[in-house]
């Protein structure tokens, strides 16, 4: 069964000046590329990057572009009524593949309505690709491991009645979160900024938390203050794009 990867990087980051995943956590490694090459280490069947309308950031196209296998540029595919087809970033979707996981970038035109739109995209991509389950992941998010996301999966794998496998923090569900196929049709009808947690806190679904030994690997970083966090955590944990 498919599994693909979710990886939100759609964000505006207003309480950063709309640098925040190129921000860097250290020397030469922007804070968004980090959780990225972790969920691509992961040997997924596919990741879809979602981002917003207009030019890929700097720091997406060096890490395409780093990405180990052959890369090709995908032209704008013509839309036919109802279809969802992913619109180009720039003059076309930036795609890389190798044995593991495909890679593709999408837009989504709707990002600055609220998160639930940029979900609803990777996830209706996903359904799409008729993959059986998607793991979401914030790309502010930098901590989190490969082995954090093994961890869910190989949950949902050893018990497939599962809708969802969610990461936690003591009694607080977070990204990184595994969705069962049966709730890409719920996540199509989120609106503004809720995401998944909402949803799953639903009493017909049925899941699990995996507490996080390091609750610190969870933090999203959105303000300067918590990148400043995260820059003191990366230099004592030696974290660098190898870190997975």
């Amino acid at each position: 069964m498919k599994i693909a990867g979710v990886y939100l990087a759609a964000g505006e980051g207003k309480r950063m000046n709309g640098v925040k995943l190129a921000a860097e956590l250290l020397p030469g490694l922007p804070l968004g590329a980090v959780a990225l090459r972790a969920l691509l280490s992961v040997g997924l069947d596919a990741v879809y990057v979602v981002v917003r309308p207009g030019e890929a950031p700097e720091w997406l196209r060096q890490e395409v572009f780093a990405y180990p296998g052959d890369l090709n540029r995908k032209s704008e595919p013509e839309r036919e009524s109802g279809s969802e087809a992913s619109p180009p970033l720039s003059r076309g979707a930036v795609q890389g593949t190798d044995r593991r996981t495909e890679l593709t970038m999408l837009v989504c035109e709707d990002a600055e309505l609220g998160m639930a739109y940029s979900l609803r995209r990777g996830i209706g991509e996903a359904a799409a690709a008729g993959c059986g389950a998607a793991v979401v992941l914030l790309a502010d998010q930098p901590f989190v491991t490969a082995a954090m996301v093994r961890a869910l999966i190989g949950c949902w794998r050893s018990d497939p009645r599962l809708d969802y496998v969610a990461s936690g923090n003591g009694d607080v569900m977070t990204p990184p979160v595994l969705l069962a196929a049966k709730t890409f049709p719920h996540v199509a009808r989120l609106e503004g900024d809720i995401g998944a947690k909402r949803l799953l806190e639903r009493s017909d679904f049925a899941g699990r938390v995996l507490s996080a030994n390091e609750p610190e690997r969870l933090a999203d970083v959105d303000t300067p203050a918590l990148l400043e966090e995260a820059r003191q955590f990366a230099r004592q944990k030696r974290v660098t794009l190898c870190d997975i």
